[in-house]
């Protein structure tokens, strides 16, 4: 293992990101992975335009359109809501195809219903509708699981006598 730089080793602790990033680079086996990560505002600087921000981040090892959706979305919630599959399904119809395509179309459509729920005071962002169209899968399913168990619950009870 190789000796932390001057910088980690003086008593304040007193270090700047580049030198921990240097250091961590030399330390590992992919260090070309850590310097494509400490590029900064890596595709930040195209927002608003999404489908140029996601370009940006799926060039990345490892980054597809969903997960470079969750960045967006934590980043820029007013412009890019998250890919979940409950909101692609309640959207689209279709939560399995994760594409660029797909994203782009399904953040122009959660777009378009935030503009038209914002008004006057009220202001809604995709990621408010994406947020909303989750929840609103999850508790019909809650419910629905819910239902069937208490079904189940009275057959077995009738069948004890």
């Amino acid at each position: 293992m190789g000796t932390p730089p001057q910088c980690i080793q003086e008593p304040t602790m007193e270090f700047g990101c580049s030198d921990l990033n240097l250091w961590q680079e030399a330390l590992s086996a992919y260090p070309s992975r850590i310097q494509s990560l400490n590029k900064p505002h890596l595709g930040f600087q195209s927002l608003p335009n999404v489908s140029k921000a996601l370009s940006e981040l799926t060039v990345l090892k490892g980054v597809g359109p969903a997960t470079a959706s969750a960045i967006l979305a934590a980043y820029a919630p007013d412009v890019a809501p998250f890919m979940s599959d409950e909101a692609m399904e309640a959207a689209l119809g279709n939560s399995k195809d994760y594409s660029a395509k797909q994203y782009l179309l399904f953040a122009n459509k959660l777009q378009t219903k935030a503009k038209e729920l914002s008004s006057g005071e009220e202001s809604f962002t995709p990621s408010d509708v994406e947020r909303a169209l989750w929840s609103s899968v999850v508790a019909e399913k809650m419910l629905s699981s819910q239902s069937k168990s208490n079904e189940s619950k009275t057959l077995r009870q009738k069948r004890k006598r």
